[in-house]
């Protein structure tokens, strides 16, 4: 069974407002089996309302709206299902002392366009809204003209706290108790992938991504980091985890070390995670625009988890140069480069930071690049960019990548790249 949420307001469509109605709706209804197909949002105009309600009672089962049950004339949703599907409104005395009585509770006189707010359009039923004064409507659509499908439509306010109360009290137990829904919900699983595109992704598992299998998988990027979203309608979690196991079989079979986890983790949670499990001490060296790896890991640090041992940042190979100098006169000249020669730098400033701090592992990276704004709607050009691993009493290890993307999400992958070189090191070689 699909359904659709329409969120109605001027508010919604300019921006002003953020929309959270719907998200939340989407999963409640999930858990009851029913899919979301559409979601909705429409200004307060009669004509487009009206559209919308057609539209939606035309192509799902389940409508639910939220918005313009108020007294005022932008409040449009009980006038525009009228005028929808050719229903009369109708004064309900039971809905009119209820609004007369909140007032009265309140000592504050009922103003007349309240009234409007006990009118339904002919046939609907009433979902109570304890405080408010803005009662929800209950509407089965029969087939007409403009609705080629049976669908009911739920109108609830679109305060968020009297909208959850009316939802749960009452329209969940009626899609239970009338409609036959909860027998089997939506369970997901998600598995994370990095070092690879969107596209070469699908490429590897075309069968997993078509759309009419059962369980779905489905792809979304997010920074760089891929995640494959498994999602199946099923009574418990068992049934879930029993038909979706195959699936992730085939994911890690195919994709093998490019997944590094499932759930909300992301590449430095996985990384991190690996080195406490190896209890290896961890030193991090960036040179060029931030500190990125190193603000990633401190993060785990502040949420109150073992991070890194040592860290620096230097803005410049000249930085770094002179940060050297200051500690040992003379002997910086070991480590001046040219741009052609930033690899071989990388690893002597990853070598040079694990000895000086007594550490098992040194990750150093540069240079990044400084490109000014970051404001910018065009992609940057792919460049190289290196990453040297210093480990105690081993050979240090380097590697070269070539990225280029929008600067909001380059340094995002520059810096997960540098963990992931580091998860995989790990995994391999402990």
């Amino acid at each position: 069974m699909r359904a659709e949420i329409i969120s109605i307001g001027d508010e919604l469509t300019s921006g002003q407002r953020l929309d959270t109605n719907s998200r939340w709706l989407s999963e409640q209804l999930g858990n009851l089996g029913v899919k979301t197909s559409f979601h909705t949002t429409v200004g307060d105009s009669m004509t487009d309302n009206i559209d919308a309600f057609r539209t939606a009672s035309g192509r799902v089962e389940i409508v639910v709206t939220t918005g313009g049950l108020g007294p005022t004339a932008d409040d449009l949703t009980r006038e525009a299902i009228s005028e929808a599907f050719h229903l009369p409104l109708e004064l309900r005395p039971e809905a009119l002392e209820h609004i007369e009585s909140l007032f009265a509770r309140r000592k504050r006189p009922m103003p007349e366009q309240n009234r409007i707010q006990a009118m339904f359009p002919f046939g609907a039923r009433i979902i109570d809204n304890p405080h408010g004064t803005a009662p929800g409507i209950d509407l089965v659509v029969g087939t007409t003209a403009e609705c080629s499908i049976a669908s009911r439509i739920f109108s609830l306010p679109g305060v968020p706290a009297e909208m959850m109360q009316m939802y749960t009290t009452t329209v969940e137990p009626r899609l239970i108790q009338e409609m036959g829904l909860g027998a089997k919900r939506w369970y997901f699983h998600s598995l994370k992938v990095f070092g690879i595109g969107e596209s070469d992704v699908e490429k590897l598992l075309p069968d997993l991504i078509r759309r009419d299998r059962d369980p779905i998988v489905g792809i979304t990027v997010s920074q760089a980091t891929i995640t494959l979203r498994i999602s199946a309608l099923c009574s418990d979690e068992n049934e879930f985890r029993h038909k979706i196991q195959p699936t992730i079989d085939e994911i890690h079979k195919q994709l093998g070390l490019l997944v590094f986890g499932s759930g909300e983790i992301d590449i430095d949670d996985a990384t991190h995670s690996l080195m406490l499990d190896r209890g290896v001490s961890l030193g991090v060296v960036e040179i060029g625009s931030g500190a990125w790896i190193q603000h990633r890991l401190a993060k785990l640090s502040r949420q109150g988890s073992k991070g890194l041992q040592a860290s620096q940042w230097f803005p410049s190979f000249e930085a770094l140069e002179k940060s050297w100098s200051a500690c040992s006169a003379g002997d910086s000249r070991t480590y001046v480069g040219s741009v052609e020669d930033s690899r071989t730098y990388v690893g002597l400033a990853a070598e040079r930071f694990r000895e000086e701090h007594d550490l098992d592992l040194c990750l150093a990276a540069g240079v990044y690049p400084t490109w000014g704004a970051v404001s910018t709607s065009k992609s940057l050009p792919s460049a190289d960019f290196s990453f040297s691993l210093a480990r105690r009493g081993k050979e240090t290890k380097q590697t070269l990548v070539s990225l280029g993307a929008h600067p909001d999400v380059l340094y995002h992958r520059l810096a997960k790249a540098g963990l992931n070189y580091l998860r995989l090191e790990l995994l391999q070689h402990g």
